[in-house]
């Protein structure tokens, strides 16, 4: 995250007076505003000579900014190119931000701070106020760049005396904006491919697609519109986690057993606060299971077998505490919105850490062993245009991460098994819609796409996770990159982006593509890549034009997505992933599978209680005979 700093702000009413003869005059007097401007975490890039930025000018009061505009935008030792000044925002409503879009010239030191000042006047009513803000704009490393992992090392534990008396979720710092996409030089795209239409996932299957699960749960996330599912079956269980709630199941996803995760681990200093990730790794028959700790902040890795896990009912695991300290920061530093891969050799895990994203890496066969485990990890200054990023998901020998420098420009990171190294480098695309509020209501009125980028109570600085790239996949040597976008010309609704790059061509765009519908939004994209035929399988959100949000599948190219739940209500905080793994192998289902985990929201009962999230466990896919006949 590059945060800009918050400053005071100067609340000045202008009173205007005059008298025969003599020039209008005008007396400013200090005067309180119930409007309280601020500076959001910005985020910027260089391109062709100039340093990009985009800064939230945020309103944290409770009246509205009306006819804000800015008067100097400056910039220590560097020149303001756009915008022409005086420049309007229009209105900043309570609790909303807008995006200031300034670009400078002059020369600039990579990871160098320069000082930001904007000035301007908004009016509250019939009086006028000005005000002046500081903060800091930090430029990006260099591109194409490298680095050396950081080592460590810690210790494992294994849980004895579970189940534990519950606890209260601690929750410390979760869901910061901490990266706003500059917007880059226009560069035309293509035409768009066709739009996705959406369907009731099929009771009878068509020739072209089937679905062999489609269960509730049975359990919620709490009285809540998030639930962020995470999923992973193997050796005949299947085990999912949902924000706050974990679950697992004997009989292949007809029935689970909840579980609370403070009942399962002590109460030791990394504790325990809500996003979680659960993965199976084949090779080493491990459930591995990611939990974000409390306000003292880390995470706490867990390993179990699948015969563990039904033994002991889900208490059975060997973990790790991955404090701040692990990573050279100190105690009460702030991780957040975890994700986790799995590679050849290799468990992948990352989070926002301090100044961006981090991603940390320590081999199978240590998780395995169950002892102590080397965790290498990354720098989180060098990836700041990647904050709220996911990792890439069947990755194979290496791993890749990506975050937008601007509306055109992506930054992609990758780091091969067997290197101590990590490499970035920068990919054109054509431009996208950045940075534009999103909106799509649900029948009640309700805009459930609003967090992904609207600036709310709990996030003044804008929305989580934003423009981040969510989706990814690896189909050989393509890489497939996806993100929620917003709305142009082009797409009248939120969209879904996709990029394509080749990885033994320099990286270079193969195709750029969209998931898009004239008439309702789509958002939270997660992809995998089905073994058989190396079709990339999507799970995402879609709602809007009189329709409620719900959780749908599908393949890439065959323009449908299938609804899996039945959300009865609205909720303006949705969020903030969804999730969808390789089914594993079977005699009658030899890869042509998918494990996919979303949700929709319902009333609770009696009507105007609240709402619950409604958790579904989705396995689709092609029919089984796009594997080829049978070896043997």
């Amino acid at each position: 995250m590059r945060p800009v700093g918050l400053a005071a702000v100067n609340h000045l009413t202008v009173a205007l007076a005059s008298k025969p003869g003599s020039f209008l005059t005008i007396e400013v007097v200090c005067d309180a505003s119930a409007a309280v401007l601020s500076l959001g975490p910005a985020g910027d890039s260089l391109s062709g000579g100039k340093l990009l930025s985009a800064v939230p000018i945020v309103n944290t009061g409770t009246a509205a900014a009306q006819n804000v505009t800015l008067n100097a935008i400056t910039l220590t030792g560097r020149v303001l190119s756009s915008p022409t000044l005086p420049f309007g925002l229009g209105t900043i409503g309570p609790g909303s931000s807008a995006v200031l879009n300034a670009d400078f010239v002059g020369a600039f030191v990579p990871l160098g701070t320069y000082g930001l000042n904007v000035k301007g006047t908004y009016a509250e009513g019939a009086d006028t106020f000005c005000f002046s803000l500081n903060g800091n704009l930090t430029v990006p490393p260099a591109s194409p760049g490298s680095n050396a992992f950081g080592t460590a090392t810690v210790g494992g534990n294994t849980v004895m005396g579970a189940p534990f008396p519950p606890q209260p979720p601690d929750f410390g710092k979760e869901n910061n904006p901490g990266y706003t996409v500059p917007i880059g030089p226009s560069v035309p795209g293509g035409p768009p491919p066709g739009s996705t239409a959406v369907m009731n996932a099929p009771i009878g299957d068509p020739p072209a697609i089937t679905f062999t699960i489609n269960n509730d749960l049975g359990i919620t996330s709490g009285i809540s519109g998030t639930a962020e599912p995470s999923d992973a079956s193997g050796g005949g269980v299947v085990y999912i986690s949902a924000n706050w709630r974990a679950a697992f199941s004997k009989d292949g996803g007809s029935t689970f057993t909840s579980l609370n995760p403070t009942t399962i681990f002590p109460a030791d200093a990394v504790g325990f606060c809500c996003d979680q990730i659960v993965q199976h790794v084949p090779s080493i028959d491990r459930f591995v299971w990611f939990l974000q700790g409390g306000k003292t902040g880390g995470y706490r890795l867990a390993v179990a077998r699948p015969a563990d896990i039904i033994n002991g009912n889900g208490t059975a695991w060997t973990y790790w505490n991955l404090t701040p300290q692990v990573f050279g920061e100190p105690a009460g530093t702030s991780f957040d919105y975890p994700d986790m891969s799995v590679g050849n050799n290799f468990l992948y895990m990352s989070w926002d850490g301090n100044g961006g994203l981090q991603v940390a890496r320590t081999s199978l066969s240590g998780l395995q062993a169950g002892g102590t485990i080397t965790i290498e990890f990354t720098h989180p200054s060098d990836s700041s245009m990647a904050w709220g990023s996911h990792l890439m998901q069947d990755t194979g020998d290496e791993i890749f991460w990506a975050g937008h420098n601007n509306s055109s420009s992506m930054r992609v990171f990758s780091a091969q098994e067997g290197s101590n190294m990590y490499f970035w480098r920068d990919v054109g695309v054509s431009s996208w819609a950045a940075n534009s509020p999103l909106t799509s209501n649900s029948p009640d009125n309700q805009n459930w796409i609003n967090f992904v980028m609207n600036p709310t109570s709990q996030n003044p600085g804008g929305g989580f996770p934003k423009n981040a790239v969510l989706g990814g996949t690896r189909v050989g040597n393509l890489l497939w990159f996806g993100w929620s976008a917003g709305t142009d010309g082009n797409f009248p609704q939120p969209h879904i982006e996709i990029v394509t790059l080749d990885r033994n061509n320099n990286f270079n765009k193969t195709q750029q593509v969209q998931v898009w519908n004239p008439n309702y939004a789509f958002a939270y994209p997660a992809f995998a890549t089905n073994v058989c035929t190396n079709e990339v399988g999507i799970s995402f959100e879609f709602g809007g034009g009189g329709n409620y949000e719900n959780h749908v599948v599908g393949f890439w190219g065959d323009f449908v997505a299938y609804i899996t739940t039945g959300s009865n209500s609205g909720s303006t905080r949705f969020g903030d992933y969804v999730s969808i793994r390789q089914a594993p192998a079977t005699d009658a289902n030899p890869g042509n599978l998918f494990d996919a985990f979303g949700y929709g929201i319902n009333t609770v009962p009696p009507l105007g209680s609240g709402v619950q999230t409604d958790v579904h466990y989705v396995q689709f896919g092609r029919p089984a005979s796009s594997c080829g006949p049978p070896i043997g």
